[in-house]
């Protein structure tokens, strides 16, 4: 019987050509993935990711000259070197995506590093961070899948400590609940940090990481506060035909 198999990798460069019929899961702690489960649990319609903020503009202006009337349906987001982006409507801060906000808006979303590990996913992509750890544990447990990968962002080609401490609760979660899982040793070594550093308050640790001190530099410390609300929100953000949408067919805990 061939073992499941369970990898990290510490950056998407260092991710192989990932399987098409396996789950990747994307991790930018320190914001993306945790400013995308914000705005899909706030009722946001979708999120478009892009690697450029010149294809994000051009985005936009595609759907504007096709459909006029979306002018007000369409917010641009995202960060280049943690600050707002000139002519985007909003940040990179979770805070900025509540419900008055983002409800039933399309959200074209660009990051320095966040939404380049999603675009380097493959197979079933999923997004995760901690707000949304339990849902995709969850998910990723329901369906099986004979290989999961879970591909951290880094910053600027390092990796952050943030990543890694969030894919090592993953992999503890799934290997707990499940115990066929084969690891690659960076999944072993993520596992094993988390088990080690569990007992620090989160919020502590993610202050510390690179990703926090590059927050609290910018002056955006509320931000590691609000990633570090573990288990906060029941969304499974799945990425497909260029879009991320809530998976509406699973319920937490049903």
């Amino acid at each position: 019987m061939t073992k499941k198999r369970l990898d990290v990798y510490a950056l998407p460069e260092l991710a192989p050509e990932l399987p098409p019929d396996g789950a990747s899961v994307a991790i930018d702690v320190l914001r993306a993935t945790t400013v995308i489960a914000t705005a899909l649990a706030s009722g946001a319609e979708k999120v478009v990711p892009f690697r450029t903020i010149d294809e994000t503009f051009a985005a936009k202006k595609a759907i504007l000259e096709s459909r006029p009337d979306a002018a007000g349906r369409i917010l641009l987001g995202g960060e280049r070197k943690g600050l707002p982006i000139e002519g985007f409507d909003l940040g990179n801060s979770p805070d900025l995506y509540d419900e008055a906000t983002v409800r039933g808006k399309t959200l074209l979303f660009t990051t320095t590093n966040g939404t380049k590990a999603i675009l380097r996913c493959r197979g079933v992509v999923l997004t995760a961070a901690f707000v949304n750890a339990a849902a995709v544990v969850e998910r990723l447990l329901r369906d099986g899948f004979s290989q999961i990968s879970l591909v951290c962002a880094g910053t600027d080609g390092q990796y952050t400590e943030e990543d890694l401490l969030l894919a090592g609760l993953l992999a503890d979660r799934l290997t707990l609940a499940e115990t066929g899982f084969a690891l690659n040793v960076q999944a072993e070594v993520a596992r094993e940090h988390w088990r080690q550093t569990r007992s620090t308050p989160l919020v502590e640790s993610l202050s510390a990481s690179r990703g926090g001190q590059n927050l609290k530099r910018i002056r955006l410390s509320k931000d590691v506060a609000d990633a570090a609300r573990v288990d906060s929100l029941d969304v499974v953000p799945e990425y497909r035909v260029g879009e991320i949408r809530l998976d509406a067919a699973f319920k937490a805990g049903k």
